[in-house]
Parts: structure tokens; C-alpha cells; sequence
């Protein structure tokens, strides 16, 4: 069976906290993979799964559906792939797709990019097609790879510390046109 993408709505009916912690858990697991060496490893192992957690409790408690969007995979009941994008974390530069991330195991089979059209087709039909923008580390050289294959722009490159507290350069793309995501 094909995962579903299924847009949440917490202010009206996915308001459920067991989907926001399966969520934090899925977020957790892939940051663990693909953060290692560059957040400190206490952090991974015993404070991620923590902070996800009350993270996306208050993502589902203070949605607003005009300005945040929650995309979730879903196959057989559990979370495969998930996207955050708002309006509210840095409106100098608009949307930000703050969040992209797939199961460890299901990666390659083209949910990232069904999450990545998702948030793209929303900002079409919800958002007059404003830009699309993403940060992700330097260090991350797949998740790099993948937003450049995807048309993404490279548009501004700072210095960030990060859990454990170590420096290193993010990356923020941007979209001019989110159609050429479809």
C-alpha cells in the first residue's frame, strides 16, 4: 500500500496529541540519522525525542490553518514522511518549510518530493504562489543534493550554532515559482 499524503488540520480534527508525538517521533528518528556528528550526541540520544515532542504538541495546539500547513505520509496508520511549513517562524523571507523529513527506510521512494508538491500546491492554491524557502545545513550534503535536483536557489548561507554546540552554515533556498515543484 502507497502512503497517503494527508494534510492536517489540528485547530478542527487531528487535534489527537498521539499524532503530534508520532510526528515528534518521526522527526526524532530522522534527525538522529541525519544529524549525527554535527549535534552533540547527548542531545540525539537523550533530550531530541524530548524537545520534538513538546514542539509539535504546541505546532498542533497553535495551528492556525491560514498561515501553518502540516503534511503527513501515512501508511497503515503511522507517519512515513512529514512537512512543516508557516508563514510565522521568519516572515522577513515568507514561508518557510521549516521541517521535510521521511522515514529513514522509505527514503528514495519519492515521498519527500510528494511532500515538497504538497506544500508547493498549497501555496498555489491558498498563497497566490509566494515563494517557497528552506534552510538546511551545510553539513547535510543529501538533503543539499536533493533541494538543488528540485530547483531550489540558494539564496542566503549563515552561521549557526546548533545542539552541542558546535557552529556551522546553513543554507536557505528559495522557490521563486513553487509550480515547478509539480
Amino acid at each position: 500500500m502507497s502512503p497517503v499524503i494527508a494534510r492536517l488540520e489540528p485547530s478542527r480534527n487531528d487535534a489527537d496529541p498521539t499524532l503530534a508525538d508520532a510526528l515528534a517521533d518521526l522527526h526524532t528518528r530522522s534527525r538522529q540519522i541525519a544529524y549525527r556528528g554535527l549535534y552533540g550526541d547527548a542531545f540525539l540520544d537523550h533530550e531530541l525525542a524530548a524537545v520534538s515532542r513538546a514542539s509539535w504538541r504546541a505546532r498542533f495546539e497553535n495551528h492556525d490553518s491560514a498561515r501553518d500547513l502540516i503534511l503527513a505520509a501515512i501508511e497503515n496508520g503511522a507517519p512515513v514522511g512529514l512537512a512543516y511549513a508557516s508563514f510565522r517562524l521568519n516572515p522577513a523571507v515568507g514561508l518557510l518549510l521549516d521541517n521535510l523529513h521521511v522515514a529513514p527506510g522509505r527514503k528514495g521512494d519519492g515521498l519527500g518530493s510528494a511532500l515538497l508538491a504538497g506544500v508547493a500546491r498549497w501555496l498555489i492554491e491558498d498563497h497566490a504562489s509566494a515563494p517557497l524557502h528552506l534552510e538546511v545545513y551545510a553539513p547535510n550534503a543529501s538533503a543539499l543534493g536533493f533541494y538543488e535536483r528540485k530547483g531550489g536557489v540558494a539564496v542566503a548561507r549563515y552561521r549557526e550554532t546548533v545542539p552541542g554546540g558546535r557552529e556551522t552554515d546553513v543554507v536557505r533556498y528559495r522557490w521563486e515559482r513553487p509550480a515547478s515543484l509539480l
